[in-house]
């Protein structure tokens, strides 16, 4: 039976028709390329941080992640004049906070309003953070498979230069393998087999134990550092990009001396990692790889803590502070 299609005496106005596309992330605004000014409405004047609502042009731009801001503003120049619609993205803010907007509209006279220039801001946040989290996942499966060629390698020649026979040599090398299976599943292990609070001690035991025989191996984490169910593959992970890069360049590939260290300060855990030999190949581990980004996204973005690392003829050292509580 079809719908009672009467028509009733509903009508948009002003009011419910902004409150129904701020709910939809969308904000309205103006802007005047020959005063350079800006009108921002209630939502986009969230957006930029501001409680103004006319806003000069380069008070806007300043807040542009520094990355997107020339792009961004070649784009919002030819709004003005380039025909047709138009599409693009760029970050207001820095860090794993930063909002992501696209400014959607149409150029040239169809888009303008006397001096005006009109257009949406849309907020694409979250897409473009799952769109973030897909690619970190791509690039991090490919760089654990090259990471466990190469760990491979080092653990051979690891337990090659200690074997005393054949017999001895499979055995030690097979024992490892089997550790490092363990301590790799730790790292990708779905939440939904997590049992409580792991302390980071046992988890960075498990982690370095294929390498114990191979390298003199301190770890001294308190009982109080320990890692939620929701931050276990966390804390899994930049241990083992740790040992990895390690057996790769540093102490775990044979001789070396490592001491972890680990305490809980108030409403901070800091967490110490000391190679007391340099890297034989500093230059591959100057923080620029796959893996230093890794461990910024994670140390940064889903642990909210902060991070140094140095090389020097010292050795390797990292230090990384996350907030409990």
């Amino acid at each position: 039976m079809a719908g009672d299609t009467t028509p009733t005496d509903y009508e948009w106005t002003l009011e419910n028709f902004t409150g129904t596309i701020h709910r939809g992330g969308v904000a309205l605004w103006a802007w005047s390329p020959s005063r350079r000014l800006a009108q921002l409405d209630a939502l986009c004047k969230e957006f930029w941080g501001t409680s103004k609502s006319v806003v000069p042009i380069d008070d806007l731009f300043a807040k542009v992640n520094a990355e997107d801001r020339h792009g961004m503003m070649i784009d919002w120049d030819a709004s003005a004049t380039d025909p047709g619609p138009y599409s693009f993205d760029f970050r207001i803010g820095d860090g794993p906070d930063a909002r992501w907007i696209s400014a959607r509209g149409v150029g040239g006279d169809a888009g303008q309003v006397g001096e005006w220039v009109q257009a949406i801001f849309l907020d694409i946040t979250d897409r473009k953070r799952a769109e973030e989290a897909e690619h970190l996942l791509t690039a991090e499966l490919e760089h654990r498979v090259s990471n466990m060629f190469t760990v491979a390698r080092a653990l051979t020649a690891i337990v090659a230069r200690e074997a005393k026979s054949t017999p001895n040599f499979a055995e030690d090398l097979s024992r490892r393998f089997g550790v490092l299976h363990e301590a790799t599943s730790l790292a990708t292990r779905s939440h939904k087999h997590d049992l409580g609070d792991v302390r980071l001690q046992d988890l960075a035991e498990r982690i370095l134990s294929p390498y114990r025989d191979g390298a003199n191996i301190e770890v001294a984490i308190d009982v109080s550092a320990t890692a939620a169910p929701a931050q276990v593959n966390d804390y899994a992970m930049i241990f083992h990009e740790l040992a990895t890069n390690s057996a790769k360049y540093g102490a775990l590939s044979g001789g070396g001396t490592l001491r972890l260290k680990g305490r809980v300060d108030g409403h901070e855990m800091q967490l110490t990692w000391e190679e007391g030999v340099a890297p034989s190949k500093a230059e591959k581990a100057d923080g620029t790889g796959f893996g230093s980004r890794l461990l910024r996204q994670t140390i940064e973005r889903s642990l909210r803590g902060r991070f140094e690392r140095t090389i020097d003829a010292g050795g390797m050292h990292f230090a990384m502070v996350v907030p409990i509580g």
